[in-house]
């Protein structure tokens, strides 16, 4: 199984923001907690219907439809 361009760019800009967050004022913080959340959310979003596509693509495959 391949990961596509999508959920991985996602999961890197994740890691980006909680590397960034001992960088950033405490204030400012939770911002950079919420915004890895959200890429973490598009990142398993993406990679689960990535999944779910192939494995339909190889059904449809196997039954020659």
């Amino acid at each position: 199984m391949r990961i596509g361009r999508r959920p991985l760019f996602f999961l890197g800009v994740a890691v980006l923001c909680l590397l960034l967050s001992p960088v950033t004022p405490a204030e400012f913080r939770w911002l950079d907690y919420a915004m890895a959340g959200l890429a973490a959310f598009w990142a398993l979003a993406l990679g689960l219907e990535e999944v779910v596509t192939s494995r339909d693509a190889e059904r449809r495959r196997r039954m020659g439809g």
